[in-house]
């Protein structure tokens, strides 16, 4: 198996459309049962192939109960290939019922295992390779799967029926068919509701040869979904610890974009700074046939051109060691709010032990041994981060550390210390631009320092505490109950917080919130600013680094002491070299 895999990966990864990485289109089975006219629909193809280099189609067979039968897959396939465009298969394992939103397919009776495994041999006949669209997860509640559910959880019922048909429907199938195949699991970008609804990042790479990610951000506001752009960046690292090298590409679509054409380029920005092999676009008739995307493909072709120049020129990407567990649970999005507050995570699957910085948000309190594993991170010399939200799913376990408890108190908050001096003193008076809503963590004066703090009347709140511990160093985070208000502390408390995370950073944004930070193992930074407005901004440069040069525009700036200060426009991305 595992030789099939790398050869039929290391096969797909020479067909690069761009000199760094490729770019894909998904098209869906109504889209192709419409071609009749290719003549036709060249024209409109024209659209989106003339703006950008299309290296590969996955042309889907199968959504909400239409099929596209084997002759026409063919005629398309071909079509796509005389153009040198590779093509691949697709599925959607979804109902035709949108009562309730998306339905999936259920698994509990024989029609949906009927209709997936016909979906899979049909693929297994005409492609090499195909994907499964993120509707592979399951929500039924019908009464059979009622009965089959029995005393487990909905989770743990859909996990165990997920591992079933991954096994005998459809890996046994396409196997079976076509030895060689590449079958992939596109995941969503909801990840952190995964094991809910069937999806599993140890099961699932563990069966299927190759996994997609699902970048897709959109409106982080209005949109039923509310996540933050870094999610586009971060997935992509997340992904690709729980399989690495078979992550194959990030899929970003256009809906709830019109608000903002830069919001919908930023998703594919962001997943190609993370490195990402392929980007896939949702979907073809979007782009070429729907009025309100029309504009979409030339500014996707220009995106494309950018980084392509310099993509090749950045390392990998570093940053602090981030643990979420697969199927953990708590503090959702977290991760992506402090990549948003200009934070840099790199992120693991499995407990990072020899990093020397490492966080861990509420999740990775679902790790059983997770107190063994700090203590030895601690005693090693790591520092480790925790957040409010850690502390009180750990409970009376994390008085293991330091005497720091979570209070059932609130306090709203709209003013702001540091310290000067390690923390014997709170310093300084900062406004934050709205009043927030942050828990009340309880701890012992002189045991456990206040590094940040939020005023109250005579009194203050902690926002940043930390102590030491063996050689190491913890740290806590206090974050607000809607962990949005992070954009409200203001820039002296963010840099607290930063701070934290710098160990071995090149450099430290100091900035207000919506400004992030992209770091590489080469000296390489990318700053992005998803404010509305031009802002300044300053990067604190670790020892020895003495200037930064803006790769783009060919400016150098001198550090004045250890920092060189940026103007920033909104939507924009300045790559430097830090020397």
């Amino acid at each position: 198996m595992e030789r099939i895999r790398n050869k039929s990966i290391a096969e797909r990864m020479n067909k690069m459309s761009y000199q760094n990485f490729n770019v894909s289109v998904y098209c869906p089975v109504a889209n192709i049962n419409s071609i009749t006219d290719f003549d036709d629909f060249d024209k409109k193809f024209k659209l989106l192939y003339g703006n950008v280099k299309i290296g590969r189609a996955y042309l889907e067979c199968y959504r909400g109960m239409e099929w596209c039968d084997k002759e026409q897959l063919l005629k398309v396939k071909a079509f796509f290939e005389s153009k040198g465009i590779a093509t691949s298969g697709g599925i959607t394992t979804c109902d035709d019922s949108n009562n309730e939103g998306f339905v999936s397919l259920c698994y509990s009776g024989e029609k949906g295992r009927e209709i997936l495994k016909k979906a899979v041999a049909l693929n297994a006949e005409v492609f090499d390779e195909f994907i499964f669209d993120d509707f592979y997860f399951l929500n039924c509640r019908c009464e059979e799967c009622v009965k089959k559910k029995g005393s487990r959880s909905w989770s743990q019922f859909r996990l165990d029926q997920k591992k079933e048909i991954t096994q005998e429907l459809v890996m046994k199938t396409a196997k079976e068919i076509n030895p060689d195949i590449n079958v992939i699991v596109k995941y969503p970008q909801w990840y952190e509701d995964y094991n809910e609804t069937g999806y599993d990042l140890v099961m699932e790479p563990a069966l299927f040869d190759s996994i997609y990610t699902g970048t897709e951000t959109r409106n982080p506001t209005y949109a039923q979904q509310h996540l933050p752009k870094y999610l586009s960046y971060f997935i992509m690292r997340y992904l690709e610890s729980a399989a690495p090298g078979r992550n194959l590409g990030g899929w970003f679509d256009p809906y709830e974009c019109t608000y903002n054409l830069t919001s919908y380029l930023e998703q594919g920005y962001l997943t190609l700074f993370a490195k990402a092999k392929e980007v896939t676009l949702f979907c073809l008739n979007s782009l070429i046939d729907d009025p309100a995307y029309r504009t979409f493909p030339p500014a996707l072709g220009q995106m494309f051109e950018e980084v392509d120049a310099f993509l090749g020129e950045l390392g990998n990407p570093v940053g602090a060691a981030a643990y979420r567990p697969a199927n953990a649970r708590g503090e959702n999005n977290l991760h992506n709010y402090l990549g948003m507050c200009g934070v840099p995570l790199e992120a693991y699957i499995d407990y990072p032990e020899k990093e020397k910085v490492i966080f861990l948000a509420e999740g990775a309190a679902d790790d059983a041994d997770i107190v063994e594993k700090m203590k030895k991170s601690l005693l090693d010399g790591a520092d480790v981060i925790v957040t409010s939200g850690f502390v009180r799913k750990l409970g009376e376990e994390f008085q293991e550390f330091v005497n720091v408890r979570y209070s059932s108190r609130k306090a709203l908050v709209n003013e702001y210390a540091d310290t000067k001096d390690n923390g014997v003193c709170v310093s300084g008076k900062y406004a934050g631009d709205a009043r927030i809503l942050i828990p009340q963590l309880d701890y012992c004066t002189n045991d456990i320092w206040e590094l940040a703090a939020a005023y109250g009347t005579d009194n203050n709140f902690p926002v940043v505490l930390r102590c030491s511990y063996g050689k190491g160093q913890i740290s806590i985070i206090t974050i607000p109950d809607n962990m949005g208000d992070m954009y409200h502390y203001p820039v002296q408390v963010l840099n607290v917080i930063r701070g934290l995370f710098a160990k071995e950073m090149p450099a430290v944004l100091e900035a207000p919130s919506k400004v992030q930070l992209f770091v590489y193992d080469n000296k390489k930074v990318i700053v992005r600013s998803d404010l509305d407005y031009s802002e300044s901004a300053s990067l604190k440069l670790a020892e020895g680094i003495t200037s930064v040069t803006d790769v783009i525009r060919g400016t150098t700036f001198r550090a004045v002491d250890g920092r060189v200060t940026l103007q920033l426009s909104p939507g924009v991305n300045y790559i430097f070299e830090l020397k």
